[in-house]
């Protein structure tokens, strides 16, 4: 792995952390929940209901972008331990990857049933799958990321002990949070947390002029 991959891949996961601290704060604050608007729990005017569509869309938007900035991160990360030899990269590599699509595919179901005029039966099925996909979208990463640090060769180096955290304790507590409503933002933190901790590694591994054929 060369040294302007670590450099590019190490901005691209920069710039994952960086739309996700965006998201997280573009999102509409409201009383009720996006599952709420799609049933109908809520009763909203047609300019308030456009407004939610609207700000969800941005969001998504930004989502899709950081989808790509996810695939990168990670890229860089099976190039590096690729290129050590270390088991089962691949692997880790293509649950995440899997974990990205589906996140993709979350965001569509939601939004489509959210623009949509479709039956109670429709968006209830529809909403059951889409709970199951959205769990998946965590668990695979969370997974892959798990697997990876229990593999990757010892070192004392800051990021290097950052990213085992991460991968580690930090997946434990992100798990946690999906199951616990009061830390249901633990497993939002967690990605934010271990895409900043790949940026590290990565701008560590170029710092130090690392650079592996």
């Amino acid at each position: 792995m060369t040294k302007s991959a670590y450099l590019n891949t190490g901005f691209i996961s920069l710039l994952s952390v960086v739309l996700l601290v965006i998201m997280y704060y573009s999102w509409p604050l409201t009383q009720f929940s996006l599952n709420d608007v799609i049933l109908g729990n809520v009763e909203l005017s047609n300019i308030e209901k456009g407004n939610v569509i609207r700000a969800i869309g941005i969001n998504y938007a930004l989502d899709t972008v950081f989808i790509f900035t996810w695939i990168g991160s990670w890229a860089g990360l099976h190039l590096h331990f690729k290129s050590l030899n270390v088991k089962l990269i691949g692997i880790c590599f293509g649950l995440s990857l899997l974990g990205a699509l589906l996140d993709l595919t979350e965001n569509a179901i939601s939004y489509n049933l959210l623009i949509g005029n479709n039956n109670i039966m429709t968006i209830k099925s529809s909403l059951f799958i889409h709970s199951i996909i959205r769990d998946l979208s965590y668990w695979l990463p969370m997974i892959a990321s798990f697997v990876l640090v229990l593999t990757i060769p010892k070192s004392k180096r800051i990021s290097n002990i950052f990213l085992k955290l991460m991968g580690s304790l930090g997946v434990l507590f992100a798990i946690l949070g999906m199951y616990i409503p009061i830390f249901s933002a633990i497993p939002y933190y967690w990605f934010v947390l271990w895409f900043f901790a790949t940026t590290l590694f990565l701008f560590d591994n170029y710092k130090n002029g690392k650079a592996i054929d």
